[in-house]
């Protein structure tokens, strides 16, 4: 008892521990710890904890500061207060107690559990109690997993940092408000987003500008650190950063729970859980933008395409505009050899392939830009003037059209969900045909490979189908949000970015009737957001020129 070495008494306690009360507190362990090595002689003690920490993870920095204590030959006993603070892994328990003390030369006293390994006869029953803590461990992550389940599913919010452009409504509360100075930052990101600035572009235009990041911006206001804290670099923003402000479904006013998890009870490597395997529960807090920009924003966003350095001014028709053909992108054709009356869209299909697979459907960029630019202002006026026959007209047909869609892809929901019903009941009778012999374990491990990835393929397309059956059965076309906006942009002179992601949802470039002319009918088709297609049967004005079919005029 008076060797050099040291007596180490080492305390754990995790979060859920925590809950169960005092009795396995920091605190309460010392007391006892310390009380018996005075009561039994042990001298040159020192204590050690781990505040937090899982009992599955041996990874705890006090826990490893022993081993290597242990490593050097400086301890010679290990004291706790039971088996479970040493952990809750019954494997690694287990190895440590039975082989590497007794390799090391060091001496285990679990005070609760009786166990000694002077005394071998105390070990007997240690095995079982591994077991059970380990089983404590199980059901107690099954019993937070629950919990946080049901937090999130009522809308509460589970991490601890209000997102950027929020703030918490008092110290002590989860719920969140608006933050003046970050909110205005976020509706700017999506607004130069709507105007045709990507992540990087804003990234830049922010940092230039000297605005500080999210992390550095809640340091300097709220006064609070985080692990990817760089004060060195305030205003650096990045553009990943910007994708994760406009991919955050937070900004609409919806809580979204559950966005991760861990790979197990023993594992606590966080993994981010997919889309459709979150909580989302809508309208908790206030929104800091529109349904309708984020939704323009995410069109945007599919289109994912980098802007070329010779492009000065915005393609303003970028992933809006498609061949009427193949259904591919229109591509814009700039070049500083050529003048701009010449700047021209093209197919995307026919400038790769060629005329085998399509043909050209090409239209100059200031053309499509009148044409556009006059529908705008024929639709909207009449939307504006004739409130109540134009809202009649719309609703009338869009709602047979919408039935019309919601059937189509119901039907192919459903032939999918058949497909995959049928190949379970195959799997099924596949797996009893190897079981009984009828095929070989090389057979059953070709076909159940491929059944399985049918299964899953079919899965995955089940999931898109359900979203845009979703998507279709909650976005009955919202004429009268139109109608507002038609309202509020009452005189449009110039086209910009923002005012046609606002009106169009997308632009569709026939081929002319007559090759190589330069007078012939070409069809422009125009979808509107909230209203679709307008048509020639829809006007309720004295014919004015309607630009779906309109004369072209090539050089």
């Amino acid at each position: 008892m008076t060797s050099q070495k040291l007596n180490i008494l080492y305390g754990r306690l995790s979060q859920e521990d925590a809950r169960a009360g005092d009795s396995n507190s920091i605190i309460n362990q010392r007391l006892l710890l310390e009380k018996y090595a005075k009561d039994n002689g042990f001298q040159n003690t020192i204590f050690l904890a781990d505040d937090g920490y899982s009992g599955t993870n041996f990874d705890r920095p006090s826990w490893k500061k022993i081993e290597e204590m242990i490593e050097r030959g400086e301890v010679e006993t290990l004291i706790v207060k039971d088996l479970s603070r040493l952990g809750r892994e019954y494997l690694q328990v287990g190895y440590y107690t039975e082989l590497y003390f007794p390799r090391m030369g060091v001496r285990f006293i679990a005070v609760n559990d009786g166990v000694d390994s002077l005394i071998e006869s105390s070990n007997d029953f240690s095995p079982i109690r591994n077991w059970a803590n380990e089983l404590h461990a199980k059901d107690s992550s099954k019993k937070v997993r629950a919990v946080k389940k049901l937090q999130a599913e009522r809308g509460e919010r589970l991490g601890g940092r209000p997102p950027y452009g929020y703030k918490k409504v008092d110290k002590n509360s989860k719920d969140i408000v608006p933050d003046e100075e970050s909110a205005a930052v976020v509706k700017r990101i999506f607004a130069m987003c709507i105007a045709g600035k990507g992540p990087n572009q804003i990234a830049r235009i922010l940092s230039n500008e000297k605005i500080y990041n999210p992390t550095n911006y809640y340091y300097h206001a709220f006064g609070k650190s985080h692990k990817q804290l760089d004060t060195t670099h305030p205003y650096h923003w990045t553009g990943g950063t910007i994708t994760a402000i406009l991919d955050n479904m937070v900004y609409l006013g919806h809580t979204i729970g559950l966005r991760h998890t861990t790979i197990s009870y023993k594992n606590k490597t966080k993994i981010v859980r997919p889309d459709n395997e979150c909580i989302i529960v809508k309208n908790t807090h206030p929104a800091l933008v529109t349904k309708e920009q984020w939704n323009i924003v995410q069109d945007l966003r599919k289109q994912k395409k980098r802007v070329p350095k010779q492009m000065k001014e915005p393609n303003i028709f970028s992933g809006i505009t498609f061949c009427a053909d193949c259904g591919r992108s229109m591509v814009l054709h700039r070049a500083r050899t050529m003048k701009k009356t010449n700047y021209n869209f093209k197919c995307y299909t026919y400038g790769k392939r060629g005329r085998a697979e399509c043909t050209p459907h090409h239209i100059r960029e200031e053309e499509l830009y009148e044409i556009i630019l006059d529908d705008l202002r024929r639709v909207t006026h009449i939307a504006r003037m004739k409130e109540r026959q134009f809202a009649e007209y719309i609703n009338c047909k869009n709602s047979v059209k919408l039935r019309r869609e919601i059937t189509a892809l119901q039907r192919e929901v459903d032939a999918m969900r058949k497909r995959r019903e049928e190949l379970t009941t195959l799997f099924k009778r596949l797996y009893e045909d190897n079981v009984l012999g009828r095929i070989t374990n090389e057979q059953f491990r070709l076909l159940s490979g491929d059944y399985n990835a049918e299964q899953n393929e079919l899965d995955e397309a089940i999931s898109k189908k359900k979203e845009g059956l979703e998507k279709l059965k909650s976005s009955a076309d919202n004429v009268n949000a139109f109608i507002e906006k038609a309202k509020k942009y009452k005189s449009i002179d110039t086209l910009t970015p923002e005012i046609v992601r606002l009106f169009i949802a997308r632009i569709e470039v026939g081929e002319r009737t007559k090759k190589y002319s330069r007078y012939s009918t070409q069809k422009i088709r125009i979808v509107y957001r909230d209203i679709g297609e307008w048509d020639k049967l829809a006007e309720t004005e004295e014919k004015p020129t309607h630009y779906s079919e309109v004369i072209s005029k090539t050089a």
